[in-house]
C-alpha cells in the first residue's frame, strides 16, 4: 500500500522561467526609469529621442510583463514577495499552493537585465568591444 507523498511538488523548470522572466523585467524596469531619470537631467541637444526610446521600451516590458503574469495564473504561480540583499534577489512564491523561494545573485541578475536590455535595443552583445 502506498500513501500520497506529504512534500511540496518540485516546480517545473518553465515554473522557474516564469519567475526569472518576471524578476529579469521587473529590474529591467528600474534601470529603464534610472536612466530615463539620468537623461533628463542631463544637457543634451536632443534628450527626447532617447527618452522616448527608453520609454519605448518600458512599454514592451510591461506588456512581457503582462502576458508572464497571465501564464503564471494558468500554471498557478503567484510572487509574493522580493527580498533584494546584499549579495542578490530572493523571490518568494507560491506554485500550486506551495511557498517556494527563487535566489538570483546579483552578478548574474546584471548579466540577464543587460542581454533583455541589449534584446530590446537590438544590439548583439558579442560584438561589443569592451
Amino acid at each position: 500500500m502506498t500513501f500520497p507523498s506529504t512534500s511540496a511538488p518540485s516546480p517545473a523548470d518553465e515554473d522557474h522561467h516564469l519567475i526569472k522572466g518576471m524578476v529579469v523585467r521587473t529590474l529591467l524596469l528600474d534601470v529603464l526609469e534610472r536612466d530615463i531619470q539620468t537623461l533628463d537631467g542631463l544637457l543634451l541637444k536632443m534628450p527626447e529621442v532617447y527618452i522616448l526610446s527608453l520609454t519605448r521600451i518600458q512599454n514592451q516590458v510591461l506588456k512581457e510583463m503582462q502576458e508572464l503574469r497571465k501564464q503564471m495564473r494558468t500554471r498557478g504561480v503567484k510572487i509574493v514577495q522580493e527580498i533584494r540583499g546584499k549579495d542578490g534577489i530572493e523571490t518568494i512564491y507560491l506554485c500550486r499552493g506551495y511557498g517556494q523561494r527563487f535566489y538570483m545573485l546579483w552578478t548574474f541578475a546584471r548579466n540577464e537585465v543587460k542581454k533583455e536590455l541589449s534584446y530590446h535595443l537590438r544590439i548583439d552583445l558579442t560584438q561589443s568591444q569592451t
